[in-house]
C-alpha cells in the first residue's frame, strides 16, 4: 500500500491539513499567553490572590465565557455554512474572519479590543471543524477515518509544540529587553500577532489556489430536526463530555497565570511545558490511529476521560520542577483518544446531516461549559488556585464515571451502536 493510502491522504484532505497547520501555528504563537497579556494590560488592580490580580482573573473568566459562547455560534454556523457554501467557500470565509481579527488586534490592543479581536481569531477552529469532519467523512473510507483524524490531530498539535516555544522565548526576550515582564508581554505579543497575520494570509492563498470546489449538497433540515436525529450513544457521549469539558475549562485559561504568577515560572519555561504537553500528545496519535482499526475506538476514548480528570489533580500536588513537568505529560496524555473520539462522532452522526450535526454537537457542548471559566475565576479569587484545581478534578472524575457507566450498558451502549454503524467491535471491558 502507498504512503498516501496508509496515511489516508488525498488532495482535499491535504489542503485542509496544511490550512490547519498554518492557522494553528498563527494562533499558538500568542494564544497560550493571552491571559498573561490581559494581566499585563490590567496591572494589579482589584487586589491579588496567589500572585494574580482579581481584575485579571475576572477578565480572563469573562473572555473564556464569551469565547465558548462565540465558539458555539461558530460551530453551529460553521455547520450550516459548510452545508450551503461547500468546503472551499466556507474555509475561505472563515480564514478571512481570522485575518480580520489579527488586523483588529494590531490596531486596537486594549483589553476590550484584544478580546473582541481574539474571538474573531479563535473562531476559525470551530468554524472549520464541520468542514474537517465532512471532508474526512466524504473522502476517506470508514476503516481509514481513525488514521485521517490522527493526521489532522498531528497537524493541530505541531503548531502547539512550536508556537508556545517560540512565544515563550520571544516574551522572555522582550521582558529582558525592556526590563519589565508586563511591558515585554505587551510588546512581544504584538510582534507575535503580526507574524500570525502573515501566516493567515499564506493559508488563504493556499486555499484559493489548491482547494478544489465541490458543489454543496442541498440544505439539510433545521437544527432541532438534526438534534432529534442524534442516536442515544451520541447523546450519552455528549453528556459525559460536558462534565469533562467543565473540568477542562475551569482551569484551561488559568494554567498560564498559575505558572507565571503562583509558581513563579518564567515565560520561556512555560513555553517549554506547553511544548512537552503537545509532544506527549503527538507521540500517541499515529500508533493509536493504527490501533483503532484493530481494537476499536472505545478503549482510547475512555483513557482520554481519565487523563482529563488527572491533569488538574497532578498539577495541584506536583512539586516544583520535575513534578510540574510530569503533570504536563499527563496533560498531553489526555489527547490519547482524540482521533478515536472524532472518528466515533463522525460514524454516529447521520451522513446526510454530518456538517450540521457535528457543528451542533460542538455548539451544544460549548454552551453547556461557557460558565466554567467564570466559576473558575470566582473560585480562585475566593479560595485560591489549589481549590480550583481540586474542583476541576471532581468534574473530570464525574465525566469519566459517566462515560464508563454508559459505555458498559448491555444494549444501548455507545460501543455497541458505533459498532453497528462503523463496523467496530465492542470490547467487553474498556479498561
Amino acid at each position: 500500500m502507498s504512503v498516501t493510502g496508509v496515511l489516508a491522504l488525498n488532495r482535499t484532505v491535504g489542503v485542509v491539513l496544511v490550512s490547519v497547520l498554518f492557522f494553528g501555528l498563527g494562533e499558538q504563537l500568542w494564544n497560550p499567553f493571552f491571559p498573561a497579556y490581559l494581566q499585563a494590560k490590567l496591572g494589579a488592580g482589584g487586589g491579588a490572590m496567589a500572585g494574580v490580580s482579581v481584575a485579571a482573573l475576572l477578565a480572563v473568566g469573562v473572555y473564556a465565557c464569551l469565547r465558548n459562547l462565540f465558539e458555539a455560534v461558530c460551530y453551529v454556523g460553521g455547520g450550516q455554512l459548510t452545508a450551503r457554501l461547500g468546503d472551499r467557500g466556507s474555509l475561505i470565509l472563515f480564514g478571512v474572519l481570522t485575518v480580520a481579527g489579527y488586523a483588529l488586534f494590531l490596531v486596537w490592543g486594549g483589553p476590550a479590543g484584544a478580546i473582541i479581536a481574539t474571538l474573531l481569531i479563535v473562531g476559525w477552529e470551530p468554524l472549520s471543524v464541520p468542514v474537517t469532519f465532512t471532508t474526512v467523512g466524504a473522502t476517506v473510507t470508514k476503516s481509514s477515518q481513525g488514521m485521517a483524524f490522527a493526521l489532522q490531530s498531528i497537524q493541530k498539535r505541531l503548531p502547539k509544540i512550536v508556537g508556545p516555544l517560540v512565544a515563550g522565548f520571544v516574551l522572555a526576550a522582550a521582558a529582558a529587553h525592556y526590563g519589565s515582564r508586563e511591558i515585554g508581554h505587551v510588546v512581544g505579543m504584538r510582534w507575535l500577532v503580526a507574524v500570525s497575520l502573515l501566516l493567515g494570509l499564506a493559508s488563504l492563498g493556499l486555499q484559493l489556489r489548491w482547494m478544489p470546489h465541490h458543489e454543496p449538497p442541498p440544505p439539510g433540515p433545521g437544527a432541532r430536526a438534526v438534534v432529534r436525529q442524534f442516536p442515544p450513544p451520541l447523546r450519552r457521549l455528549l453528556l459525559a463530555e460536558v462534565f469533562t469539558r467543565w473540568c477542562d475549562w475551569l482551569v484551561r485559561e488559568f494554567v498560564v497565570l498559575y505558572l507565571l504568577g503562583t509558581r513563579g515560572v518564567d515565560a520561556a519555561t512555560v513555553g517549554l511545558l506547553f511544548a512537552l504537553q503537545n509532544v506527549t500528545a503527538l507521540l500517541t496519535y499515529l500508533p493509536v490511529g493504527r490501533m483503532t482499526a484493530v481494537v476499536g475506538l472505545q478503549p482510547f476514548i475512555g483513557l482520554t476521560f481519565v487523563f482529563f480528570a488527572l491533569f488538574p489533580l497532578s498539577l495541584a500536588v506536583a512539586p516544583d520542577g520535575w513534578g510540574v513537568a510530569a503533570a504536563f505529560i499527563v496533560y498531553g496524555l489526555r489527547e490519547i483518544g482524540e482521533p478515536a473520539r472524532k472518528a466515533l462522532i463522525t460514524s454516529l452522526v447521520p451522513k446526510d446531516v454530518r456538517a450540521q450535526g457535528v457543528g451542533l454537537y460542538w455548539g451544544i457542548r460549548s454552551v453547556a461549559v461557557c460558565w466554567a471559566s467564570l466559576v473558575g475565576a470566582l473560585v480562585w479569587a475566593w479560595l485560591g488556585p489549589e481549590a480550583l484545581l481540586y474542583l476541576a478534578f471532581v468534574f473530570g472524575a464525574a465525566g469519566a464515571a459517566i462515560y464508563y457507566a454508559l459505555a458498559r450498558e448491555p444494549r444501548a451502549a455507545i460501543g455497541e451502536v458505533s459498532a453497528d454503524k462503523a463496523g467496530l467491535t465492542r470490547p467487553s471491558r474498556l479498561s
